[in-house]
């Protein structure tokens, strides 16, 4: 079995030293190591080029991590790709832990571990605890994970801590991941038509949180998750089990709903009560329309009346990361 690894860069100087460091120092070492500069304007090109021969470095012009992360896999030969932003450490013993899971649960079309976050450019301390004994991993069925992922992403937030199997990329076509900045929501939301996926709830990757990161724009984040939603309507409603359609509405409405109430934090009302509306016809459940009517009819009260509506830039702390309620 070969391992690719595979990492997106973009003026990642500042941090892409310790990621690398963290992939070479796994205990079972990957079969290639593959990092695109996606157009940055840094020194990171030269800092990579440094860890030749075991690091290969690929170049393009700027066309955002999405582009980036569909050329590494066309590039990649790996039975197991293992995916890495150029910011995120990885414990010694990830690659060993995800090979593991993928010879037990052959089925399975991601394979994701805990993770830990951690704050600023500085080098990741404390350091990872090297001896921890067993690994735990649990099969998810295909509408446990579309529900549980929806419902609160932070378990499988980051590419960082996800492998895929070669077979499921092959599975998505070239196009495996769209729009920047909801990537990973793209690509997460197809999994549960393709089969299962594997947890390990055991902290293997340290998640890099910065100020200037792009999670941190709730607006933008948010109206690109529903684009995610708007993209894949089709195949959802194409699925047999009409379960499946009916978990994808209810979190699509919801999406619309945050959308809504960041709208009108942002002063374009008309915008938010149009998501509000929308938010009605995605999903006809009693609960869900009563959920988008309600907003719908705050966003009329005067202003002084109005409920408090969500800041715009998410609220980080260094032991939770906060989801926007519904």
């Amino acid at each position: 079995m070969r391992i690719s690894v595979v990492i997106p860069a973009h003026n990642a100087s500042a941090t892409i030293r310790e990621t690398l460091d963290s992939v070479l120092a796994q205990t079972l070492p990957p079969d290639e190591i593959l990092v695109m500069d996606d157009g940055g304007t840094d020194n990171t090109a030269a800092v990579v080029a440094g860890y030749a021969p075991r690091v290969a470095l690929m170049r393009q012009s700027n066309q955002g991590v999405a582009a980036a992360r569909n050329a590494l896999c066309a590039q990649s030969k790996g039975d197991l790709v293992a995916f890495l932003d150029h910011d995120d450490i990885w414990h010694p013993r990830y690659l060993e832990t995800q090979s593991g899971m993928f010879q037990k649960y052959p089925e399975a079309q991601a394979f994701f571990t805990g993770h830990t976050n951690f704050f600023g450019f500085g080098a990741y301390r404390p350091p990872f605890d090297t001896h921890f004994s067993g690994v735990q991993a649990r099969l998810i069925a295909p509408l446990d994970f579309l529900e549980q992922y929806h419902k609160a992403t932070g378990c499988f937030a980051s590419m960082s801590y996800c492998c895929v199997p070669r077979s499921t990329l092959s599975r998505l076509g070239p196009e495996i991941f769209k729009f920047d900045g909801a990537d990973d929501y793209y690509f997460c939301t197809c999994l549960p038509l393709l089969g299962p996926v594997v947890y390990a709830n055991v902290p293997l990757v340290a998640y890099r949180i910065t100020e200037q990161g792009f999670s941190n724009d709730w607006l933008k984040m948010i109206e690109r998750s529903v684009s995610v939603f708007e993209a894949l309507l089709k195949r959802y409603q194409l699925e047999t089990d009409a379960r499946f359609l009916a978990v994808f509405r209810k979190h699509f409405a919801s999406r619309r709903r945050q959308y809504g109430r960041l709208l009108m934090a942002a002063s374009r009302a008309s915008q938010g009560r149009c998501q509000f509306w929308q938010a009605m016809r995605n999903s006809l459940a009693p609960s869900s329309v009563a959920k988008s009517l309600a907003w719908l009819l705050a966003s009329y009260l005067p202003q002084p009346f109005q409920p408090k509506w969500p800041p715009l830039r998410r609220q980080w702390n260094a032991k939770a990361v906060a989801e926007l309620p519904d």
